[in-house]
């Protein structure tokens, strides 16, 4: 079964893209949101105040929800379809301070997930990627600016015949942002895993498209890792025992996340080295020289390096890698660009690819050290791999422009320069 979880605040068109790309894909689509809506229309129309945590969790056990699926999603409160009675201003706010009380999204946690056992699903709402589907296949975060967000749903309701103000809609819906992403129990928040995706000016369509195009990547993706297994099972070992690698510092490698590494070159097997001795995958950005030579070539590959031009600014394998990235892959890169065996870190230039990467996905890096004897390659000589500790973000970002390109490559140099010292012993 494939399952796509949509997160984000009130407004971002969570439910509209997410019945259109049901509609596309022939998932069944779960509005997670109309069921704590049920369950906050129920209180206010039995005189249950949404805030009033005891009388709420006392009340749940008469709450009866009935879902059925034909071309869309039909709600039953007690027997009733109460439509569009569940979308008003006032429900949304009940809806909203209901979510909040632990027991009522327990009681409402078994109904979501078994829907997902059994069907191709997508739900979205507020915690689905980090609480109902936790290991959706793919996990969007949704966003839009509050103005834009305001907006949309003061023409929604206004459609309907509701009365209001687009400043009334903008306020409720600054008061329901904070509600959602500062409330103790499931926040508004983004998983981990999950992958940004502003909608600010995007149509529906648009966000369909977007949302479809990173759910065909992610498989595309999930096959990719599947391969790359099954060659690192098979070539790793062997790598590993016929060039003696050594890792040192492997506990400063992150389990998950999407991480860039940047590593000192010194040969054409620097890659293949690596690649067999990391834990998890890593997607280099390789010279597209070394896919001519066909042993390298199908190593790489299988590796699943990523063909970078140097001869240009190659913003096509930058903009691979940024996506890597942001499906919380590694990616690998050598900032000096060209194989320097024989001269000291400090005494070449760095290529600023690795800027450009970290500032357009604000990535951690993951400083590298290779090192061997005489920094020249041979059979059955010793290896070391220095792996220096994570450098995150909020060291790197600290300026921009021009000189905050500068900046950043000037901290990982220096990471790989101070890896070069320890690693030969000296003081840094």
């Amino acid at each position: 079964m494939t399952h796509i979880a949509i997160d984000g605040p009130g407004g971002a068109g969570k439910s509209s893209v997410a019945k259109l790309i049901a509609a596309r894909l022939k998932f069944i689509y779960v509005d997670t949101g109309a069921l704590y809506r049920a369950v906050g229309y129920y209180m206010v129309s039995n005189g249950i105040a949404p805030s009033d945590k005891e009388k709420v969790i006392a009340a749940l056990p008469s709450v009866k929800i009935t879902l059925k699926f034909t071309d869309k999603q039909e709600l039953y409160l007690c027997g009733k379809d109460v439509g569009d009675k569940i979308r008003t201003p006032e429900i949304s706010m009940a809806a909203s301070t209901v979510s909040a009380i632990p027991e009522v999204r327990a009681f409402l946690l078994d109904t979501q997930r078994n829907i997902a056992k059994k069907n191709n699903v997508i739900m979205d709402g507020r915690d689905i990627g980090t609480v109902i589907l936790p290991k959706a296949d793919l996990k969007i975060f949704l966003f839009a600016s509050p103005e834009a967000r305001a907006q949309r749903r003061y023409e929604e309701l206004k459609n309907k015949g509701e009365v209001t103000t687009y400043e009334a809609v903008l306020a409720e819906m600054n008061e329901r942002d904070k509600n959602d992403s500062t409330r103790a129990t499931a926040p508004c928040v983004p998983a981990e895993d999950a992958i940004l995706l502003d909608n600010s000016t995007l149509d529906l369509n648009g966000t369909a498209d977007a949302i479809i195009s990173l759910l065909e990547k992610r498989k595309k993706l999930t096959k990719e890792i599947r391969n790359y297994s099954f060659w690192r099972a098979i070539l790793g070992a062997p790598l590993r025992v016929l060039f003696g690698v050594k890792l040192i510092g492997k506990e400063n490698i992150p389990n998950e996340g999407g991480v860039l590494i940047c590593a000192n070159h010194i040969g054409m097997r620097d890659p293949v080295l690596l690649a067999a001795s990391y834990p998890r995958q890593v997607r280099f950005l390789a010279k597209k020289e070394l896919f001519s030579v066909p042993i390298i070539r199908g190593i790489i590959t299988a590796f699943g390096a990523i063909r970078l031009d140097r001869s240009t600014s190659d913003v096509g394998a930058l903009k691979k890698a940024e996506e890597m990235i942001r499906f919380r892959q590694t990616v690998a890169i050598f900032p000096q660009g060209h194989r320097n065996p024989s001269t000291p870190v400090g005494e070449t230039e760095f290529k600023r690819g690795a800027s450009f990467i970290v500032s357009h996905t604000g990535c951690s890096v993951l400083p590298v050290y290779i090192q061997t004897k005489n920094q020249k390659y041979g059979l059955f000589r010793r290896v070391k791999l220095h792996i220096g500790k994570l450098i995150p973000p909020e060291q790197l970002l600290s300026r921009e422009g021009e000189s905050g390109y500068e900046a950043i490559i000037d901290r990982i140099r220096e990471a790989i320069i101070d890896l070069e010292a320890k690693a030969n012993g000296e003081v840094k």
